[in-house]
């Protein structure tokens, strides 16, 4: 490569992604061990900062409308639609018992997303 900037650039992109590519090896065998000791995180203090790795795992809800509509009947699940399932109205009509949980909860899952890990440094403030 004739030009030093894009050769320094190409040699900082590769270890960048070794980088990458060992946090995330890492990050998966924490997270693999966190679960199976069911921890949620660790924390420690160095000096004047506050250490936190946590495990997070977040949930979506996917429901199956077409199912969900069948068993609510089109005019009752309509009146809760857009062009798309409004859930803020659905919850509301449950909140009010318009319309039973316990049918929506067979065409609803939870959904995990992709578990990762979170850290965190604070400082520590001295009480004056």
């Amino acid at each position: 490569m004739d030009d030093e900037l894009v050769k320094n650039y190409l040699e900082a992109r590769a270890e960048l992604d070794m980088a990458k590519a060992n946090l995330d090896n890492h990050q998966a065998r924490l997270i693999k061990q966190m679960e199976a000791d069911q921890r949620k995180s660790f924390r420690w203090q160095d000096g004047d900062q506050r250490h936190a790795v946590t495990y997070v795992q977040k949930h979506t809800v996917v429901i199956n409308e077409p199912g969900l509509r069948k068993a609510l009947t089109a005019k009752v699940f309509d009146k809760y639609t857009k062009r798309v399932l409004d859930r803020r109205k659905m919850e509301e009509a449950i909140d009010m018992g318009a319309v039973d949980k316990v049918t929506v909860a067979q065409y609803a899952e939870m959904k995990p997303q992709r578990a990762y890990l979170e850290y965190r440094v604070r400082q520590i403030e001295e009480n004056k």
